[in-house]
């Protein structure tokens, strides 16, 4: 069986025009793939614009964007006061979860998954019960998923709801090999030092949750997306996809590449409008020059992902 290379945006659906442009990427460029945001406001006019695209669900992939991230919970800031600030917006950095993670205990720890669980299962719901998106995989805003406390969490939820075995087939681990970078001298001394610690933290957990998703049989496609987070710009992909996909084609494994694309164009559009830092994330150039990737590379990819 052919594998498939995943073109991926994350972000999808902050805004209706945010939508817009990521859409454009599969209709202008080789995009097949996207993550949804369940908490946002333009969650349902989103799923409009994308089954308009892709009416039969077979162009795009569907993915859950799991998001403590940004903007407010959708089970209710009330019932997961942990999470939040005193507005009721997420407010909880990785580095929080990943401390909650090797210090909570006890009942206090209950607690706490009790809330992860409670805010896993709306945004799942969110996403398959009235805007059914078709989801058929799960990832999550910057990677909090890999935080054993929130990955056991999302095990449980899908074990229960029954997603786990009839419809979720499968979950990133959002960590790139290094054989196809060590290909390239180039492009491996041009990594920012600070992606070289996100992998090494976030690498910690890979061997650990690899082996519950395959006691699971979810699938686990070879990444490539965090050397280059965020600035996957086509000199980068060009440079790298040829080594990236060899390697996956001898694990026998599909390959996800990781893009932002979707650009926002004023504060007041951002799920959280006081976060400078997630303004300037939404706003940059690089959101642009992303874009402009999955519109300029090769076409040919596209051809062979629709045989």
């Amino acid at each position: 069986m052919k594998r498939k290379i995943w073109f991926h945006a994350d972000d999808y659906g902050v805004t209706a025009q945010q939508a817009k442009r990521i859409l454009s990427c599969h209709q202008s460029g080789v995009l097949n793939s996207i993550s949804v945001l369940p908490n946002t406001p333009a969650l349902g006019e989103a799923l409009d614009l994308l089954d308009q695209i892709d009416p039969d669900g077979t162009q795009i992939r569907r993915v859950l964007h799991l998001n403590f991230v940004e903007g407010r919970p959708v089970a209710g800031a009330e019932n997961v006061p942990e999470l939040v600030d005193d507005t009721g917006y997420f407010d909880k950095s990785f580095i929080h979860f990943w401390r909650w993670n090797h210090t909570k205990r006890g009942a206090a720890r209950k607690e706490l998954i009790r809330q992860i669980k409670l805010e896993i299962a709306a945004q799942l719901q969110a996403v398959t019960g009235a805007f059914d998106y078709r989801i058929t995989a799960v990832d999550s805003h910057q990677h909090y998923h890999m935080i054993p406390i929130v990955f056991d969490s999302l095990m449980e939820v899908l074990s229960e709801t029954g997603l786990g075995t009839t419809q979720i087939c499968q979950v990133r681990i959002p960590v790139d090999p290094t054989a196809p970078l060590r290909s390239n001298a180039q492009m491996r001394r041009g990594v920012p030092k600070i992606n070289w610690v996100k992998w090494c933290i976030l690498g910690a957990y890979v061997q650990r949750n690899k082996k519950i998703l395959h006691s699971r049989g979810i699938e686990v496609p070879v990444f490539f997306g965090i050397f280059y987070t965020c600035q996957m710009k086509k000199e980068v992909v060009e440079a790298l996809l040829p080594a990236y996909r060899n390697y996956a084609d001898k694990k026998n494994r599909d390959l996800e590449l990781m893009f932002h694309p979707g650009s926002l164009t004023d504060c007041n559009e951002l799920l959280d409008a006081r976060s400078e830092e997630l303004a300037v994330f939404y706003m940059s150039d690089d959101r642009y020059e992303e874009a402009e990737c999955l519109k300029l590379l090769d076409k040919s990819y596209k051809e062979e992902n629709n045989k």
